[in-house]
């Protein structure tokens, strides 16, 4: 459903291959009901869904990145600018991304 959702694309780098469809709101601290919600999931492209799954990355309001202090020397490497984008964020997706940027982004 995530990837239907996202248009079997990276939300970030429009990729089609090497897709992972991962929970914003990590699975293990959602109720039975956020875990099926496919607004709890985004579809990335490794290195991103790596980085965000370990709170490197986050995504504001806007669906502009927010990198961590503790990945900025490695970001340019990684292929990370700074100026990536997942696009329109419903107010469903924020309820989750907000959770993510107070409990999961490492400042």
């Amino acid at each position: 459903m995530v990837l239907a959702r996202c248009g079997d694309r990276c939300l970030v780098t429009g990729a089609t291959v090497f897709l992972t469809a991962g929970h914003i709101k990590p699975w293990s601290v959602c109720t039975d009901e956020e875990r099926l919600d496919p607004s709890n999931g985004l579809a990335l492209s490794p290195i991103y869904d790596k980085a965000f799954d370990a709170g490197y990355i986050t995504f504001d309001h806007l669906g502009r990145i927010q990198i961590s202090s503790l990945l900025v020397r490695d970001a340019e490497a990684l292929g990370i600018s700074g100026n990536e984008t997942i696009g329109a964020v419903t107010a469903e997706m924020e309820r989750y991304l907000k959770f993510h940027r107070e409990q999961r982004f490492r400042e």
